[in-house]
């Protein structure tokens, strides 16, 4: 987590923006983009953000502007899990689906290795 926010469970869309550097309306056409980018909403309409979410945002901000990726690009190497990394709760896992995490982990490990 970045160390310009603090620690809580949800971030307001302006707090993220200014963490990602990027301005709140590219941030709602990334929310209309991507399907694995859906921070709740407050009873006021605010988006809020989770801490795993502002990852995703500063991954794909990385993605786009780093790495010039295009927007179907993104949409291919997170929803492959390739560098998108979900937060599961273990107990909530029924023994077969750690071999699906223990993929994901592998092919993380191998990107990993890939860039070194």
């Amino acid at each position: 987590m970045p160390s310009k926010l603090t620690e809580k469970l949800y971030y307001k869309i302006g707090e993220v923006a200014g963490v990602a550097g990027v301005k709140t309306s590219v941030l709602r056409f990334w929310e209309s983009e991507f399907s694995f980018l859906k921070p709740v909403k407050s009873n006021a309409g605010q988006r809020l953000y989770s801490k795993a979410e502002v990852d995703i945002v500063l991954q794909v901000k990385h993605l786009l502007y780093n790495e010039k990726f295009t927007i179907e690009g993104v949409k291919k190497r997170i929803t492959r899990g390739k560098l998108l990394i979900t937060e599961v709760p273990l107990n909530s896992l029924a023994a077969e689906d750690y071999s699906e995490i223990l993929k994901t982990v592998r092919n993380e490990l191998k990107l990993l290795r890939d860039l070194l």
